[in-house]
């Protein structure tokens, strides 16, 4: 059973220090008064913050440390969800209370207090609020005698100086809108009537001021333009731009600074004698200083970067929003050098913002809808980027230079079943195969001369002989010519197909099969072909991005297939001047082989080796060269 009278001033005592703590301000302050609250709690209902704790942790949940504690030490607590702290600690026989102390003095952590429950929060500064100033008491004196008033004010607040000067008058004084009420007045009157005076004060401060049937005295901060006026009872009220404006020879000189638009508007207008209608109401400030401009340029520097626009019909400006309907119109924008394909999707979105343009492609023009001002920017914008567009004419130059050398030279006996008969090539170059008879005959014309009796061959025994030379050289030349506009791919093919047949068998089963032979004519191309993207710069230079294969046909390697293709591909990406010609690419390939055959040891003696042996000498040498020469046609 909890003893009321010994707990009573335990609780006094908590509720005098959280007055205490709450008078106070900062961190420092409620560290203090949670330090005192531990310390009252562990002399009374909370024990468990006067045991000794041991314990070490790295990288743990702030969370899970403090319900560790309460666990371990018998304590309440409440942890708020959105504390996320990591704590890396050693505590060797240190209190509970003073442990829980450093925890939140050094993670800046509070402790609100709930009889015995602790809840653990992120500690946040209290909100000041601030009491407004008394109001002050302004240099009013007034003369009921005479009515004349004087003031003396220096950045005083409206709806003081309303209010005072209502007390003293005892004359209704009334600020309407609370950017008005706000305001601070500045101005000095010295001994004037009070109507008189309060027009002054609105003059010098940049607002209107009038005067209602029942004789309240307003002050406003923006003229009224419609009939309200009437059925209200007010009086049309007349605006006055704080500031420097001179209206001279149909010529405006105009300094005001931070000015509504429409109240220059205003003023301006009668003095030119100028009639205006505002089909919406004309909003904003601005901050001008122009000499000598007239009526319609001043309009347009009014309304350059707003919403609102301005159109003459016969001697009535017409005032209002842009999108509003008689301030809308449509033309025609025609291009004289550029096509009109994709360029609405070019231009800039500022300059296209609320307007409508569609493509007429008929007439290669564009139909623009909008506002007026807003059509001739984007049409001075099209008339810049509607140059002439040069066009490329690409010269290319494909030189294919094929050189070539064989040798062959030696003789080959031959023992065969199968003899053939004496034949071959004599002149130019000796290619000749000479049978066992034709042999036979030159031995028996030697016998029979004395000179030497070499004896007869056998009947199966031929020879052949070999001495000639072969030179090729073949040299091909294309010249392709493209032509486009700058920015535009060019593309060049040109080249030959050869056909061959590709046959399928289907056999169909059955007691008689039944065999179909179908043909199939496949094609195999090789082709010149050249992709070029110019683009041309500022100053004439260049920029090619080409793309060249040149393929042509091989001999088959396998016999009964279709022919081979040799193919030689080039990309690149160049800069080259006006009528500059460079070197695309080059290709050179050169092919040495040399075989030969002979009996050994004989072969390598000088002169035998001519009758004992057979050589072959072969030299190709293959050039492939690209030139690329780009001219402006304009």
């Amino acid at each position: 059973m909890i003893n009321i009278k010994k707990i009573f001033p335990i609780f006094l005592m908590l509720f005098l220090i959280t007055l205490s703590g709450r008078a106070q301000d900062g961190f420092p302050a409620r560290l203090n008064f949670i330090k005192q609250q531990l310390s009252l709690l562990s002399d009374s209902l909370s024990p468990g913050l006067r045991e000794s704790a041991s314990l070490s942790v790295s990288n743990l949940p702030i969370q899970s440390f403090l319900r560790s504690i309460a666990e371990a030490h018998g304590l309440n607590v409440q942890i708020d969800p959105a504390l996320n702290l990591m704590l890396s600690n050693n505590f060797t026989n240190v209190e509970v209370k003073d442990l829980l102390y450093f925890i939140c003095e050094e993670y800046r952590l509070d402790i609100r207090f709930t009889n015995t429950i602790l809840s653990f929060s992120k500690y946040q500064e209290p909100v000041k609020v601030e009491l407004p100033p008394p109001a002050k008491k302004l240099d009013i004196v007034y003369d009921p005698g005479t009515g004349n008033v004087s003031f003396d004010l220096s950045n005083d607040s409206l709806r003081a100086f309303v209010k005072q000067i209502t007390r003293i008058t005892n004359r209704n004084v009334i600020a309407t809108g609370n950017d008005l009420e706000n305001k601070l007045v500045r101005g000095y009157i010295r001994d004037l009537p009070l109507e008189n005076a309060l027009d002054k004060l609105a003059y010098i401060n940049g607002f209107t001021f009038s005067k209602t049937k029942d004789g309240v005295f307003l002050f406003e901060g923006a003229p009224v333009l419609s009939s309200n006026n009437v059925s209200n009872g007010l009086p049309a009220m007349k605006r006055v731009v704080q500031g420097d404006i001179t209206v001279r020879d149909s010529l405006i000189d105009l300094d005001v600074t931070n000015v509504p638009i429409l109240d220059i508007i205003h003023q301006v207008s009668p003095q030119l004698g100028k009639n205006y209608i505002l089909f919406s109401e004309i909003t904003g400030t601005t901050t001008v200083k122009v000499k000598k401009v007239r009526y319609d340029e001043l309009l347009s520097f009014l309304f350059q970067g707003t919403n609102f626009t301005y159109k003459k019909k016969g001697n009535v400006y017409l005032l209002g929003q842009r999108n509003l309907e008689g301030f809308r119109t449509s033309e025609i924008v025609k291009l004289n050098f550029r096509p009109i394909d994709g360029i609405d999707k070019e231009l800039p979105t500022e300059l296209t913002k609320d307007m409508e343009i569609k493509v007429f492609r008929e007439l290669n023009s564009l139909i623009i809808s909008g506002n007026k001002q807003r059509i001739d920017e984007l049409t001075s914008f099209i008339k810049l980027i509607d140059q002439p567009i040069p066009n490329i004419l690409i010269e290319v130059i494909v030189a294919d230079v094929r050189k070539g050398y064989s040798l062959t030279t030696g003789i080959n006996a031959v023992l065969s079943d199968s003899v053939p008969k004496t034949a071959g090539t004599v002149f130019p170059g000796l290619d000749m195969t000479l049978s066992s008879k034709s042999i036979n005959n030159a031995l028996s014309s030697l016998d029979s001369k004395g000179i030497v009796n070499l004896g007869k061959v056998t009947p199966n025994f031929y020879v052949t002989l070999k001495a000639l030379e072969t030179n090729n050289n073949i040299q091909l030349r294309s010249t392709p010519k493209l032509a486009t506009v700058n920015g535009s791919k060019a593309s060049l093919v040109i080249g030959k197909s050869v056909y061959y047949v590709e046959q399928t068998q289907n056999i169909t089963g059955g007691v008689t099969p039944i065999t179909t032979t179908a043909q199939r004519f496949n094609k195999v191309e090789a082709n010149l072909s050249i992709n070029i993207s110019p683009v041309v710069s500022g100053n004439e230079h260049i920029t090619l991005e080409i793309s060249a294969e040149f393929s042509d046909f091989i001999p088959s390697t396998i016999q009964n297939a279709p022919p081979g293709n040799e193919t030689r591909k080039f990309e690149s990406k160049i800069r080259v001047r006006n009528e500059e010609m460079i070197i695309l690419g080059g290709l050179e390939e050169l092919t040495k082989s040399e075989t030969g055959s002979g009996t050994p040891l004989l072969s390598r003696i000088p002169v035998l080796k001519w009758l004992f042996s057979s050589k072959t000498k072969a030299k190709t040498d293959n050039r492939l060269i690209v030139f690329i020469k780009p001219t402006l046609v304009y």
